[in-house]
């Protein structure tokens, strides 16, 4: 079968080699000319067509590039965008007392299993901070100073202190303490009213905290079961301590 149809196409091709033979020069002139134009054409239709495929890779890379550039100039306005609400936030916070210099700080290293309930900030000694001084985000209070070095400090975090306080419309004062995994306010005498939502601020006694300070809300109330006479308050903290990323050391002038 291969060899008949080997043949065919020998006898076609022999076929028409005698007829171009026979053909007259100028016919013979006027074939070659158009079988040259004719893969002149096909050639640079092909070439064409590479350029063209090339471009439009090219083409395609280059907007995927631009779609990744604007992507990430998208994401990095966006966090520009929340870093200049918390700054503004931070702007308008002032303490109560004039003297007080606000350093800023981030927050480099965090305890992630709860141990010490501290985190570190990136400034220190070389930037004014001292032990014990308060620590707060535009949101409320945060913590201490614990320990101090040259560029850095430890931040004890609220849950391993205490802290005196009161409520700020009625004036009830107690001291905040983290117990069995929540705040809550201690030592608030039963004649007192105390409500839910009602804002516990820093009574300022102790000269620790400055006063005025938010700590947190008054999530639920109720009577002491071992000492009736004072009151179960419980509080939710006005800080995400898991979310920490600025913080802001109230020093002195």
């Amino acid at each position: 079968m291969t060899n008949t149809r080997e043949l065919i196409v020998i006898g076609l091709a022999f076929a028409c080699a005698l007829i171009l033979m026979g053909l007259p020069t100028s016919y013979k002139t006027s074939i070659a000319e158009r079988c040259q134009a004719g893969l002149a054409a096909s050639g640079q239709a092909l070439f064409s067509r590479v350029i063209r495929s090339t471009h439009n890779e090219e083409k395609s890379r280059f907007l995927l590039t631009q779609n990744v550039a604007l992507a990430l100039d998208n994401m990095q306005l966006r966090e520009a965008g929340w870093e200049n609400m918390r700054l503004r936030k931070a702007l308008s916070f002032r303490p109560r007392d004039g003297g007080t210099r606000i350093i800023s700080a981030e927050v480099i290293g965090r305890d992630p299993d709860h141990i010490y309930d501290a985190i570190v900030i990136n400034v220190g000694r070389d930037h004014g901070v001292d032990k014990d001084m308060p620590v707060v985000t535009p949101e409320g209070l945060v913590g201490h100073i614990a320990q101090v070095g040259g560029s850095d400090s430890v931040v004890q975090l609220l849950m391993r202190t205490r802290v005196s306080a009161l409520i700020q419309t009625t004036r009830a004062q107690g001291i905040v303490s983290w117990i069995d995994g929540q705040f809550r306010l201690r030592f608030v005498e039963s004649s007192n009213l105390v409500r839910e939502g009602d804002s516990v601020v820093s009574s300022g006694l102790g000269g620790r905290y400055p006063q005025g300070i938010p700590i947190g809300t008054v999530v639920a109330v109720d009577q002491e079961k071992r000492a009736p006479v004072f009151l179960r308050v419980i509080l939710k903290s006005i800080v995400d301590f898991s979310v920490l990323e600025e913080v802001f050391v109230l020093g002195k002038d």
